[in-house]
C-alpha cells in the first residue's frame, strides 16, 4: 500500500466520520425534539402536516403568535400563516372571510370595525398583556433616564400636547429622583396612524381616568367618539387651541412607533411591553389606584386584570382594571383574543384540526414564554373556555374537559407559578365569602412628598408617590368577593381543582413558585432570541430598568418550550457526547488495524 494511498484513504475516513458525528447530532436533537413536543404539550399523538391557515391582525399580541407560529411548526410541522397588521384590520378580514382566524383586544361590539361576520364566530383569549408608555430619554448628565414615573394625568396632558417638555413641573413633581436629570427638551409623542387595538385601548384608560382632560381635546379635534381605535389626527396644523402638537409623530404598527421610539431621543409611545423588550427599551412605571407605581410586568399584570370583568362571550370590560386598589396592578393591562369560526360546516374539517391543535398549544404550554417575551400566562379559568371553544371547531381534536396539571403545562395551571387570581366572567357562579385573594408581600416602598403640578391648572396639590420594586405575591384568606361572576375562587372552581390536582397558592404565608423542594431557577431576563438562562434572583432590576420576564420559572432546564428536570437533560447530553465520539473512535481503531498490518507485511 502506498504512502499516498494510505493518506488519501485516512482522509477520507475523517471526513466522512465528521459528517457521521454532524448526522448523528442532527438525528439525536431530531429525536429528542419529537420526543420532548409530546411531553410539551401533553396532546398526544402530533397531528401529520395539514392545511395551511391563515390568520392576521393584531399587533398588540404579535410577539407571542409570532413564537407559537414558530414553535408549532417545528413541533407538529403544522402550517401556521399569521400576518401582522392591527386589530382593526383582523377583524374585517376576519368578517369578509380572508382569514381562518382574527387577532384582535377589541370587539365587534365595540362599532370599530366596518364589517361584521355573516357567520357563527367566537372570541378565545390567547394572552394577557399590558401597554408599556416606552420612551427612550437621556438626562442632563448624559445617562439613561430608565425610572420614570407617570400618572394618568400627565399622560393625558402629553398625550393632548398640554405637557410638552421632559422637564415640565407635572412630569417633575412625580420624579423628584430625576430632578438633576430631566431635561429642557421637548416631547416627541408617537401615536399610531393605523386603526388600532392599542389606540382604542389607551384612549379607554385616558377617557376613565381624565375623561376631564380628554374629552375637551377630542372635542376640539372633532371626532365623533372619547374612545376609538383611530387616534385623534392633528389636521395639518401643528397647534389646535391650546393644545401643541409640533413634536407628534405618527407611525404605523406597534413595531413602527417601538421601531421611531428606540432610534429618537426624547421619544414616548404607547406599544405593548413586549415591543420594549426587543429593543431594551424601558417601560414608565404608571401609578395605580392604590398610589403605586407600578412597572409592567407578568406579575402585576396579571393582577391588574383580577379586577377585569368578561361578558358571557368573553369580551373584557377593563373599568376595574384601571381602579384595582391592589399596591402590584398595573393598570394598563388587557386581554389579547383569537376569532374564530364555530359551528358545524363553518370552517373546512382539515383547517379546523391545524387550527384546533394550534389553539391547544398556546392555551397551555405556549404561555410558559409569556413573561419573558413580554406578556402574562391566562388564567386556568380562560385556559378551560378556550378548550370550550376548540370542541366547537369542525375537524379540532376534543380538548379536554378543563386544564390539569397532567394535560396543561400553561404555569399558571401546573403550579410553576403562583396564580395571583382571575377574571371574573359574568354569568357563571359567584366566589364565597372567605376566598384567597392576593396581595403583595417583600415589597419595597419609598414614600416622597411631592407637589403635583398640571400645566393645564393652576392648582397644586400635595400628594405622597409610592413606588414599588418588588411583587412577590401571597395570598390573604376572607378578602371579599365580587356579588356576581366568576373569578379565580370561585367554589367551582376549587372543587374541579381539587378533583383534578390542579395547584393552586397556598392561603397563608409567603407563596412558593413551585412544588420542588429545591429553590427555582428564575429567568434572569433575558431578551427574545437570546438564550434563557437560569440563576437571576426573583425582582431584579434590569439593566435598562425593566422588571420583567422574572416570573418565568424552570425546574433546570427549557427545551423547545418544555421544562425539565436535570436527570433527562443530563442524560440527553451524555448520548450525544457518546454519539458524537463513536466516530473519531471508529478511525483510531481503525489506524491501528492498519499499522499492525504494515508491520506484519514488512
Amino acid at each position: 500500500m502506498s504512502t499516498g494511498a494510505s493518506a488519501s484513504r485516512r482522509g477520507l475516513a475523517s471526513r466522512l466520520a465528521s459528517r457521521l458525528a454532524a448526522a448523528g447530532a442532527i438525528c439525536l436533537l431530531a429525536v429528542a425534539g419529537g420526543a420532548l413536543g409530546a411531553v410539551a404539550t401533553g396532546a398526544g399523538t402530533a397531528l401529520a402536516s395539514g392545511p395551511t391557515i391563515v390568520g392576521g391582525g393584531s399587533s398588540y399580541a404579535a410577539v407571542a403568535i409570532d413564537n407559537w407560529v414558530g414553535q408549532v411548526s417545528q413541533l407538529y410541522g403544522d402550517n401556521v400563516d399569521y400576518g401582522v397588521s392591527s386589530a382593526v384590520e383582523g377583524l374585517d378580514e376576519f368578517a369578509l372571510n380572508q382569514l381562518n382566524f382574527g387577532a384582535s383586544e377589541i370587539g365587534y361590539s365595540t362599532g370599530q370595525a366596518s364589517s361584521t361576520p355573516t357567520e357563527p364566530y367566537q372570541y378565545l383569549p390567547d394572552v394577557a398583556g399590558a401597554t408599556c408608555l416606552d420612551y427612550n430619554l437621556t438626562g442632563k448628565l448624559g445617562g439613561r433616564v430608565t425610572s420614570l414615573r407617570l400618572d394618568a394625568r400627565v399622560l393625558a396632558e402629553i398625550f393632548t400636547g398640554l405637557v410638552t417638555k421632559w422637564d415640565s413641573p407635572a412630569i417633575a413633581a412625580l420624579n423628584p429622583s430625576l430632578k438633576e436629570e430631566l431635561p429642557d427638551s421637548p416631547i416627541v409623542v408617537v401615536w399610531r396612524e393605523d386603526p388600532s387595538g392599542e389606540n382604542y385601548l389607551f384612549s379607554q384608560y385616558l377617557d376613565y381616568l381624565e375623561g376631564s382632560i380628554w374629552r375637551p381635546f377630542i372635542r376640539q379635534m372633532q371626532q365623533p367618539a372619547a374612545v376609538q381605535a383611530l387616534w385623534p389626527q392633528p389636521t395639518g396644523t401643528t397647534s389646535d387651541g391650546p393644545y401643541d402638537m409640533s413634536n407628534w409623530v405618527g407611525q404605523n404598527g406597534s413595531d413602527g412607533a417601538s421601531d421611531f421610539v428606540a432610534s429618537q431621543n426624547g421619544s414616548i409611545t404607547y406599544v405593548e411591553t413586549a415591543y420594549a423588550i426587543l429593543h431594551h427599551d424601558p417601560c414608565a412605571a404608571i401609578e395605580n389606584a392604590s398610589g403605586h407605581f407600578v412597572q409592567p410586568s407578568e406579575y402585576d399584570d396579571s393582577v391588574g386584570l383580577e379586577k377585569a370583568l368578561l361578558l358571557p362571550d368573553l369580551e373584557q370590560k377593563l373599568d376595574g382594571v384601571y381602579t384595582n386598589p391592589n399596591p402590584s396592578a398595573y393598570p394598563i393591562s388587557a386581554y389579547s383574543y383569537l376569532i374564530t369560526p364555530k359551528g358545524p360546516g363553518s370552517m373546512n374539517p382539515a383547517k379546523g384540526a391545524v387550527l384546533g391543535q394550534f389553539i391547544r398549544f398556546f392555551a397551555c404550554t405556549g404561555q410558559q414564554s409569556a413573561g419573558v417575551l413580554g406578556y402574562a400566562p391566562l388564567p386556568p379559568n380562560l385556559v378551560d373556555e378556550d378548550f370550550e371553544a376548540i370542541d366547537r371547531i369542525p375537524g379540532a381534536a376534543k380538548a379536554p374537559a378543563r386544564a390539569t396539571a397532567a394535560n396543561c403545562k400553561n404555569p399558571y395551571v401546573d403550579g410553576q407559578t403562583p396564580l395571583p387570581g382571575e377574571s371574573t366572567i359574568l354569568g357563571q357562579k359567584a366566589p364565597p365569602s372567605g376566598s384567597v385573594t392576593s396581595t403583595p408581600v417583600t415589597t419595597t416602598t419609598t414614600t416622597t412628598a411631592a407637589s403635583t403640578a398640571s400645566s393645564s391648572t393652576t392648582t397644586t396639590t400635595a400628594v405622597a408617590a409610592t413606588t414599588t420594586t418588588t411583587t412577590q405575591p401571597t395570598s390573604t384568606p376572607g378578602a371579599s368577593a365580587p356579588s356576581s361572576g366568576r373569578s379565580a375562587a370561585s367554589s367551582a372552581s376549587r372543587s374541579r381543582s381539587r378533583e383534578s390536582g390542579r395547584p393552586r397558592a397556598s392561603p397563608s404565608g409567603s407563596r412558593r413558585r413551585r412544588r420542588s423542594p429545591a429553590a427555582p431557577a428564575l429567568a434572569n431576563g433575558q431578551y427574545p432570541g437570546q438564550a434563557i438562562l437560569p440563576g437571576s434572583k426573583p425582582g431584579r432590576r434590569l439593566p435598562d430598568g425593566q422588571y420583567v420576564g422574572d416570573a418565568l420559572a424552570a425546574e433546570s432546564a427549557s427545551v423547545l418550550g418544555a421544562r425539565l428536570p436535570a436527570v433527562p437533560i443530563a442524560l440527553s447530553i451524555a448520548a450525544l457526547v457518546a454519539l458524537l465520539s463513536a466516530p473519531p473512535l471508529v478511525v483510531a481503531l481503525g489506524r491501528r488495524r492498519r499499522r499492525r498490518a504494515d508491520a506484519r507485511g514488512s
